[in-house]
């Protein structure tokens, strides 16, 4: 079994959401049976979103942080790595290369279980940052899948989730995410990713069927299978 390093702290909420499901989707019978696992949360590391949209060239870059993390995780016995912040995935091969270990690459997973699944058609609710970086559209595109994202005022309604709800402790409204997942689903989506690992928030506390995809749990099942092998 390879030990797993989670670079986390993106935020502090979905770092320990995302470990509980991976320990939720190891098939064990005994603690022993667990996968080791490094978890390194620094949450001061600066936010990605706001770099990947500031056009100051001063703007804080996480990218150093993100690396002295993963070295750190691969330096202590880290064999699979990764990271429950989908926005941090716009610097991944930047992050491959100065980590020296590979990254799990969750929207790569995702294109995988969409072509599973037999979905071509997929609404993100997902930060500025990942919609501006293109990271879901540049990599679904390649396993037949077509992105739809929020019209500005749902793109403003999905950040305020994550920055004014979920980043500060304060549960999702059910109004809000609603309007935005229907005007997914009328642009033509037959499913609806919660792109940003903040919003799992939303299949905690709303009643979400199948038609809804968690990134966390795509990433989380497939540490378990790559710590497994």
């Amino acid at each position: 079994m390879k030990k797993l390093g989670i670079i986390g702290g993106l935020g502090p909420w979905a770092t320990a959401y995302f470990y509980r499901r991976v320990v939720d989707l190891t098939p064990a019978k005994r603690d022993q049976d667990h996968i080791e696992t490094l978890i390194y949360s620094m949450p001061q590391i600066p936010d990605r979103t706001a770099f990947l949209l500031s056009r100051d060239p001063a703007a804080e870059d996480p990218r150093p942080a993100l690396i002295k993390v993963g070295r750190t995780l691969r330096e202590n016995g880290a064999e699979v790595l990764a990271i429950p912040c989908i926005t941090a995935h716009a610097f991944h091969s930047e992050l491959e290369e100065g980590i020296g270990l590979s990254v799990l690459h969750a929207i790569r997973e995702l294109g995988e279980v969409c072509w599973e699944k037999g979905v071509t058609k997929v609404g993100i609710m997902a930060t500025d940052g990942a919609r501006i970086s293109r990271i879901y559209d540049d990599v679904l595109t390649g396993y037949g899948v077509t992105c739809f994202w929020p019209e500005k005022e749902g793109q403003q309604d999905v950040m305020d989730m994550i920055y004014k709800c979920v980043k500060q402790g304060i549960p999702i409204s059910p109004k809000t995410f609603s309007r935005v997942a229907i005007g997914l689903f009328e642009s033509g989506a037959e499913s609806i990713v919660l792109g940003c690992t903040e919003l799992s928030e939303a299949k905690l506390d709303l009643d979400l069927d199948e038609k809804y995809i968690d990134i966390i749990d795509v990433l989380a099942a497939a540490c378990v299978r790559e710590c497994m092998r």
